[in-house]
């Protein structure tokens, strides 16, 4: 059986790093997006030919991907793991319109251009388009409002998708919750006030999130009590709140 070949985006830092290492790890041929040099780079995997430096905030992207795979002879892809993101901190009006475009242009037009780009690649398999999107998407998160309305868009374009590709491709999406990644210290988050350090680190939520995809389900939202904080959400919006 050939190892399976798995595309993600993020992931020089955080849970596509973590991603990275854990499907490393099993043998699958790996295809990885990021904005670092690969030179800033210390695993092995990332290599001339696994490796292409992208910045999805640009609205070629998509193209320079689509390239770098043709380069690459990849005609096939088991799994595309959308997990790339941006946050940003802070009251809306107080937000730099460039920020926000970039929020908006590396969270929901990548992962769009990105399987529209590519989808032909997984229909060959009947392979995976992974969403990886966030409880956000279902709370109130002040201070995140454009990051929280990202995410939405996401689940809202994957659960039509998932419907239109019935038959041909599987579409999941998984809803972590605090990572202990950069992100937040990028956002400009205050992070003792968040209480970051207690966040799980990457790896573990890297490996719950290979779980989820490998159990097939449609939707899966990662530990107990982000799953009661995503379906309190989710009453709220149904209450009018």
């Amino acid at each position: 059986m050939n190892a399976p070949t798995i595309l993600i985006s993020g992931a020089s830092d955080g849970i596509g790093l973590a991603l990275a290492r854990h499907y490393a790890a099993t043998g699958a041929r790996l295809l990885l997006l990021g904005r670092r040099p690969a030179s800033g780079l210390g695993e092995s995997f990332f290599t001339a030919t696994s490796y292409c430096r992208v910045d999805l905030a640009q609205p070629y992207a998509h193209a320079i991907v689509k390239r770098f795979l043709l380069h690459q002879g990849i005609e096939r892809l088991d799994l595309l793991i959308h997990n790339a993101g941006l946050g940003y901190y802070g009251p809306l009006e107080q937000q730099p319109a460039a920020t926000i475009n970039d929020m908006l242009a590396v969270n929901v037009h990548a992962p769009i251009a990105l399987t529209h780009a590519l989808l032909p690649l997984v229909e060959r398999t009947h392979g995976s388009v992974v969403f990886i999107s966030s409880i956000a998407a279902n709370l109130p998160v002040p201070q995140y409002a454009v990051y929280g309305a990202s995410k939405a868009a996401l689940d809202g374009f994957a659960r039509s998708l998932r419907v239109e590709l019935a038959g041909r491709a599987r579409v999941q999406v998984i809803h972590p919750g605090a990572t202990r990644t950069a992100m937040h210290a990028r956002s400009g988050a205050p992070l003792e006030k968040l209480g970051w350090s207690r966040f799980p680190p990457p790896e573990r939520v890297a490996r719950a999130i290979a779980r989820a995809i490998a159990s097939g389900r449609d939707e899966t939202t990662i530990g107990l009590g982000n799953r009661m904080l995503r379906w309190a959400g989710r009453q709220l919006e149904w209450l009018g709140y």
